[in-house]
């Protein structure tokens, strides 16, 4: 019940603006200087709006911006100003989902203040656990949260504490003891090399006990993902290409297997991609080189700049779904919902859904910024959803995990390309680094050690009892889904 009304008081105190455009206005309950200018609601209720400095040249209207309140009603200045100063900053990518998150876990911290009767520029305490964010981190702890969630919760506290301590004279140690850590990382080359970084004291450590639980697993980027072995692929490609699925479904587990590209990528793929599938651009080893990431059409995870590898006979299969009386009627209903939005119009998606919304909505879809919750491949999870229902009713005698995700296809697609090179690696055609160097650059990795993980995973015991078979075709002359 408690929870209920937490969540109710929640929603009474926040409310979104749809496009905040006067970014260099601010709205205050009281006046900030001789500048602010006194204004009159309806009810006769006043409040003030001051000029400052926030807007660049090139800016553009916060969409869907949360305005924060305290219990009477009134703005919450602290917190807004706060907000509006994340949101303003020149590195921070602006989302609303993002800045919906951070408003909505700075407005728990303020109401957790208003319960405890905590107040939370108060840091006189002498011993540091009296103080007001050591006492909500151990809140959280006290709670049971993820180390993440808590990680996340107690450094935006510190931000918006440290954003203040100038006006409130608090002395930044106060608010959390900051130290100095060595890193170690691994370049490209595979040279060590340390990185000095800050830790503060009010997070918590993360369990990274999973991996040594269960070996059947890889972590690649902080996601744990495992190969289908060979029987597996088999019925997965068999009901994949059955007639429960539509030909635009079967190419996006295609493009997964096929390339290690991640739904991102996948589902932001566009027409301009396909023009550049001709015969003067495909590259020796059979595939069209394609770039996802920072200032390109494709997505990539964190906007990394990576180069996804299409295998010829996948491009060609692409280009003729294009130009399927269905992709059209898509691409037709797209552009009667939204217009011409996009100023090339071979800019336009791919994959599209039958309604013709897209799957995935780029960063750089002229409508990203203006829409409260893009789509981001959750229709992925529906297509799943079908697949295991006639993998249950028809299974063959395999053994399909119930707990496959899409994202396996990326681990799937590393296994697959192990075998292709094992045999040259076998002959000492290729050097064990030469075949790390390969996977690592077909699947982004910035790290070695992180395909090196794959390799350990692919070598095991256990997993080469489960995976006997290898690959005969020469690499990217044949897809994974001619197995069957």
């Amino acid at each position: 019940m408690s929870s209920q009304l937490n969540r109710s008081e929640k929603k009474r105190r926040i409310k979104t603006i749809d496009a905040l455009s006067d970014f260099d206005m601010e709205i205050s309950s009281v006046s900030l200087s001789e500048n602010s200018v006194s204004m009159e609601l309806e009810d006769g209720r006043k409040y003030f709006k001051t000029h400052v400095n926030y807007r660049t040249q090139d800016y553009k209207p916060l969409f869907h911006f949360p305005m924060l309140f305290n219990q009477d009603g009134s703005p919450w200045y602290e917190g807004n100003q706060f907000i509006l100063s994340v949101a303003s900053e020149y590195n921070f990518e602006y989302h609303t989902s993002t800045i919906a998150r951070k408003a909505s876990s700075l407005l728990d911290y303020k109401m957790w203040c208003e319960k405890n009767n905590v107040d939370m520029f108060d840091y006189s305490a002498r011993r540091p656990k009296k103080r007001p964010s050591y006492r909500y981190f151990s809140s959280l702890l006290e709670e049971g949260k993820s180390a993440g969630n808590i990680n996340t919760r107690t450094k935006l506290v510190y931000d918006f504490t440290c954003y203040f301590s100038s006006k409130y004279q608090i002395d930044e140690d106060r608010i959390d003891k900051i130290i100095d850590v060595q890193k170690n990382y691994s370049s490209k080359t595979g040279e060590s090399y340390q990185k000095k970084l800050k830790k503060r004291s009010q997070t918590k450590a993360r369990n990274k006990s999973r991996s040594s639980v269960d070996n059947s697993l890889v972590l690649d980027d902080g996601e744990y993902l495992k190969p289908l072995d060979e029987d597996q692929q088999r019925l997965l490609f068999k009901q994949i290409k059955s007639s429960s699925f539509n030909v635009d479904e079967r190419l996006i587990f295609q493009f997964a297997v096929d390339t290690g590209a991640r739904k991102q990528s996948i589902l932001t793929l566009r027409l301009k991609h396909l023009e550049h599938f001709k015969p003067e651009n495909l590259k020796k080893d059979g595939t069209y080189e394609i770039n996802a990431g920072q200032g390109c059409l494709l997505d990539s995870k964190n906007s990394k700049n990576i180069t996804i590898k299409v295998p010829a006979y996948l491009a060609e299969s692409l280009k003729i779904y294009a130009n399927s009386k269905a992709a059209k009627k898509r691409r037709q209903l797209f552009i009667q919902k939204y217009g011409n939005i996009f100023t090339d119009p071979n800019e336009m998606y791919v994959f599209l859904g039958k309604r013709g919304n897209c799957r995935y909505m780029a960063k750089s879809d002229p409508r990203f910024s203006s829409t409260r919750t893009p789509p981001s491949g959750g229709s992925i999870q529906t297509i799943l959803k079908r697949l295991f229902k006639v993998i249950e009713s028809d299974n063959e005698g395999c053994i399909f995990p119930n707990d496959f995700t899409f994202h396996w296809l990326r681990a799937t697609f590393a296994y697959n390309l192990y075998l292709h090179l094992l045999p040259l690696v076998d002959a000492k055609k290729m050097t064990y680094s030469d075949q790390i160097a390969f996977i690592q650059n077909a699947l982004g990795h910035d790290d070695p050690s992180t395909t090196e993980n794959y390799l350990k995973l692919f070598t095991s015991e256990n997993v080469l009892e489960e995976m006997q078979e290898t690959w005969e075709e020469r690499l990217f002359e044949k897809s994974a889904f001619d197995l069957v």
